[in-house]
């Protein structure tokens, strides 16, 4: 098997039982603890010397406020806002409760402004508003005392003492707040005055009455551009298809083409047509009687030159220079002349063409107008941002001087009739005892206890690394629980009373053969012994040591009960006492340890002295330690020791071996790796994570079958219910 070690880190939730369990097995420090906190709180809350409060409440609001007249007058917040803060920090000063003192030295002479500050609590009172916690305008004060009387004469003395304070101080407060105001007036009048000043320069600048209103008409008027562009475009579509109808019409009347049209409709170009043909047949004339040399001649021909070159000057105007298609004078001469059909048709096409030009006019001026209104339209987002600013700057201005001119009025009329805003609105009354409160004391202390004590316990069980229950060997370790075995108790008056097996006393050799005896420890054992034969299922296991990590833990006991389940089940049994440094399985059994263990080892013998043991109706065979040797590692690092035990495997079923302690020693080593599996005993309440650990670590490469828990409660407490399976009186 792989060595495998516990993990204290794996922790798992506590169930109620188990916390139960570890208060009642802790519960003399619980109980301890407990006392000791009650024995010295009750004399203290006894002892107590009773303490008396008494409280006044005051209703603070602004100096100046009219409430006779004025229910929701508001003076100017800026020069007489309250500051509660300050108002808190000035009645709890120095200076005032000084005056109190004064007051209180007759009645209380030795009575200091130290004692009123440290005893006297002065708040504002706070209300639930909305789910928020709002401060109000009531400020209360609080003073303790252990006489309830002098409580309630320090409110009293505290409470003519901000009277007083706060009708001296009302005549300045008032007179300085009119100040103010009349500071503030000349000022605010001149920031109207600029603030109106600007507005009319940004008006009159971009010529502006009402921006905003001005902005709808400009939007309103670019809306109605728009629409108008779209009508223009539709009917500049239909104008453009009857001009595409007519000009097919006169492309297929007789070889007459757009050029022919616009130059029969061309007046000048007529006219210009006409003079040259008017030429042409005088020159005809001419040449009959003349030679072309014939100044007349020449003359003509100047004047047909001229002519021809207006003629294609007029044509380059009507038809542009990249529409002209005639490159000589004489086809330039023949275009131009349409019959009256044609002449119709070319009239309509041209009619239809100037009004193309109409439109294409028309949409270039609403373009035009819609991009500069668009311009003027964007600027009055800033216009109007600019105008409302200057516009509101004026409105508070015009606010604030109309509330500065009332504020001084209100101002003058409470100067003048001397009014104060402060009053008490709960006295002093005589101090209430407030404590010692003796059952509420007592209760904290018994709470203030047991939490004390738990924690204590909680303490100590942390600090306790002690295994307790098989359920922490399940959890922590990662080997098999074979089974766990009850501790046995003393039979008296049918009670358990002391108990047994594994405690230090004079008559601890009969507890074994007690012990092997008892009912439910065989039964446990049982079952221990049907796990082993499960596990071994797969491989032969005919020797086993029985091993532990301290001495103590029952180790000798769990190998008899073994012993016995096997025997019961007619197995040939041999156990042998394998510790050779302190051997006790002879005493517990009460037979000889003449020749044993050690002898053959040492080869003193090689004749086992083998003793037969009868018990609970069942035998077996127990080979004692032998002769004491000064050197028992040597006798168990020799040879003769695996080839014993496999002696013995070979004549017995089983071989169990009781071996010394894992923990300090080696022999349990020797002995475990010489056998086919080991069994690790842990006594619960005694066996602790740590020396599992280590045990553990030293057997980790050896096979070890798994755990058996010794001496649980748990256990012991299940057979307890049951009477059935207690042993008899005698025992």
């Amino acid at each position: 098997m792989n060595q495998n070690v516990y993990d204290l880190d794996n922790s798992t939730e506590l169930g109620y039982g188990e916390i139960f369990s570890i208060f009642w097995r802790r519960r003399s420090y619980f109980i301890g603890i407990c006392g000791g906190v009650l024995a010295c709180m009750i004399p203290l809350v006894l002892t107590q010397k009773p303490v008396y409060r008494s409280s006044m409440q005051m209703l603070v609001e602004p100096n100046y406020e009219d409430k006779d007249n004025r229910g929701d007058f508001d003076p100017i917040e800026s020069s007489i806002e309250i500051d509660y803060a300050t108002q808190l920090n000035l009645m709890r000063s120095s200076q005032l409760l000084g005056r109190a003192v004064v007051k209180l030295r007759p009645s209380y002479p030795d009575i200091t402004t130290e004692e009123i500050q440290n005893y006297l609590v002065v708040s504002q009172v706070r209300e639930q508003e909305d789910k928020k916690e709002v401060g109000t305008k009531i400020f209360q004060a609080v003073y303790k005392d252990e006489d309830a009387e002098k409580t309630q004469r320090v409110l009293e003395a505290i409470q003519e003492v901000y009277l007083e304070y706060n009708l001296e101080q009302q005549d300045k407060r008032l007179r300085e707040g009119l100040s103010f105001i009349n500071q503030e007036i000349p000022e605010v009048r001149q920031k109207l005055t600029n603030a109106e000043r600007n507005l009319e320069v940004m008006l009159t600048r971009y010529n502006l009455i009402a921006p905003q209103t001005e902005a709808i008409d400009i939007s309103k008027l670019l809306t109605n551009t728009r629409q108008q562009r779209e009508e223009l475009k539709a009917q500049y579509k239909q104008t453009q298809s009857k001009y595409e109808s007519l000009e097919q019409q006169l492309a297929t009347t007789g070889n007459v083409d757009s050029v022919d049209s616009r130059l029969s409709l061309s007046s000048r170009y007529q006219n210009l047509l006409n003079e040259l043909q008017r030429i042409d047949i005088e020159l005809e004339t001419q040449r009959s009687r003349f030679t072309d040399s014939n100044p007349i001649v020449q003359g003509l021909l100047t004047e047909r030159r001229q002519k021809q070159q207006l003629l294609e000057k007029e044509a380059g105007n009507i038809l542009g220079s990249t529409n002209l298609q005639v490159s000589s004078s004489d086809n330039l001469e023949s275009r131009g002349q349409l019959d009256s059909s044609n002449l119709e048709l070319a009239e309509a096409l041209a009619s239809t063409r100037n009004e193309l030009i109409g439109l294409e006019s028309r949409e270039r001026s609403l373009a035009l107008t819609e991009q500069k209104l668009k311009e003027k339209l964007n600027q009055f987002p800033d216009l109007i941002a600019q105008y409302n600013s200057l516009e509101q700057e004026v409105a508070v201005h015009q606010a604030t001087l109309k509330k500065l001119l009332e504020s001084r009025q209100e101002i003058g009329i409470v100067i003048n009739r001397g009014g104060f805003s402060w009053e008490i609105i709960e006295p002093p009354q005589q101090g209430l005892q407030i404590s010692p409160n003796i059952t509420q004391d007592l209760v904290l202390g018994g709470i203030v206890s047991v939490f004390l004590g738990a924690v204590s316990v909680v303490i100590m069980e942390a600090s306790d690394n002690k295994i307790r229950v098989s359920r922490q060997l399940q959890e922590k370790v990662n080997f098999p629980l074979l089974g766990t075995t009850p501790g046995l108790s003393k039979i008296k008056d049918s009670q358990f009373s002391v108990r047994l097996p594994f405690f230090s006393g004079n008559d601890q050799e009969t507890i074994p053969l007690q012990v092997i005896e008892w009912l439910p420890f065989r039964e446990s054992l049982d079952l221990v012994y049907e796990n082993i034969q499960l596990m071994s299922q797969n491989s032969l296991i005919n020797s086993i040591a029985i091993t532990s990590s301290i001495a103590g833990e029952g180790k000798s006991t769990i190998t008899l009960g073994l012993a016995l389940s096997a025997a019961r089940r007619r197995k040939k049994v041999l156990v042998i006492d394998g510790d050779l440094r302190c051997p006790t399985l002879h005493e517990k059994l009460d037979i000889s340890n003449g020749v044993g263990l050690s002898d053959l080892l040492d080869g003193v013998t090689s004749v086992p002295t083998v003793q037969e043991i009868s018990r609970a109706g069942s035998t077996i065979s127990v080979l004692t330690s032998g002769s004491a040797t000064s050197d028992p590692v040597k006798l168990l690092s020799s040879g003769r020791l695996q080839n014993l035990i496999a002696h013995f495997e070979k004549t017995y079923d089983l071989v169990l071996i009781d071996t010394p302690p894992a923990i300090g020693m080696v022999d349990a080593i020797k002995i475990a790796s010489s056998c086919s599996g080991t069994v690790v005993v842990a006594r619960l309440e005694k066996a602790n994570f740590a020396e599992l650990m280590e045990t553990y670590g030293l057997l980790g490469r050896i096979n070890v079958l798994g755990m058996v828990a010794n001496d649980s409660r748990e256990v012991q407490q299940r057979y307890a219910k049951n009477k059935r399976y207690l042993p008899s009186a005698e025992v």
